[in-house]
């Protein structure tokens, strides 16, 4: 239940793209993306409660 909150916190409202095999502890590390945009959003794994929202903004270089 803390994990699903703490997804629901960072990441939103969220689908899931696509699951491989997590290179840490070899679970399932799930890729989420957006139902209304489409646009990748982050990857979580529940065994290592880890979670990572992406963000692609686009930046100038000086």
């Amino acid at each position: 239940m803390y994990f699903e909150n703490l997804l629901n916190v960072v990441l939103g409202q969220r689908e899931i793209l696509h699951i491989i095999e997590c290179p840490v502890c070899e679970f399932d590390e799930v890729y989420y993306k957006s139902p209304l945009t489409n646009e990748q959003l982050g990857r979580a794994c529940s065994k290592c409660n880890f979670v990572q929202k992406f963000d692609f903004t686009e930046r100038e270089l000086i």
